[in-house]
């Protein structure tokens, strides 16, 4: 089956298991046109968990992490990508936010957990203690695989953190391509998953994140002969 038709189905799919599984998903077009960057907001959403394309308009590639992508609730195309994608996100839910002192002494790497925290939403600078300087990604951020937060490079400051509170898991969970079928596992204790990647492969075919592996909602997918043990992070509320 043309693995098109079959995202289209497994949205249909996903759509119908969003009261269930507490996450939205739904087709939305995004596009670079003369090979422009572009982004689009989803409306409603908190979190984009998942984009995978369903209906591809445009002669230039649409490559997961090169020429598509997301971040927050924010969709971004590069490089002439034009296509509709199937679009998983946690709808907007209460929020909470607290300051707390995070400190990179004698610039090393330092980092804290943060208890309740499921999924981060924003980190922000409150008051900088530091003479170093505190960038997101590069001297401060957050790990949602296990609920913390981290400073580097001599950063040190109170900052202002949001998320949403529940809990975050990992697990490895066998998902198997055999003879090349597209295969399919539910993962029962998730409300979502927003991580997956391969721990130990079987096959001899590629394992290749949003081409022969992925996931929506709290579904994993295989296609094309990818048999792997993969690691999976997933959000419980």
């Amino acid at each position: 089956m043309n693995i098109a038709v079959v995202l289209v189905l497994f949205s249909v799919l996903a759509a119908t298991q969003a009261s269930q599984d507490q996450s939205v998903c739904g087709v939305i077009r995004v596009e670079s046109w003369s090979y422009k960057y572009a982004e689009k907001t989803v409306q409603d959403a908190l979190y984009v968990l998942n984009m995978t394309v369903v209906d591809q308009q445009s002669e230039a590639a649409c490559t997961l992490g090169e020429s598509f992508g997301y971040q927050k609730a924010t969709l971004w195309v590069d490089h002439g990508c034009r296509a509709d994608f199937n679009v998983c996100y946690l709808p907007v839910r209460p929020t909470e936010c607290q300051v707390l002192r995070v400190e990179s002494w004698n610039y090393k790497y330092a980092e804290k957990k943060v208890a309740g925290a499921a999924l981060f939403i924003d980190m922000t600078v409150e008051d900088r203690q530091s003479a170093a300087s505190c960038d997101l990604d590069k001297s401060f951020g957050f790990y949602n695989q296990n609920s913390t937060v981290w400073v580097d490079h001599g950063c040190r400051a109170d900052f202002n953190i949001c998320y949403v509170k529940g809990a975050t898991s990992t697990t490895t969970v066998n998902v198997s391509s055999w003879n090349y079928k597209y295969a399919t596992k539910i993962l029962p204790s998730a409300s979502c998953i927003y991580f997956m990647q391969v721990a130990k492969q079987q096959s001899a075919a590629p394992c290749t994140l949003g081409i022969t592996y992925g996931f929506v909602a709290n579904t994993m997918w295989v296609s094309d002969g990818c048999r792997a043990d993969f690691s999976v992070s997933y959000y419980s509320p």
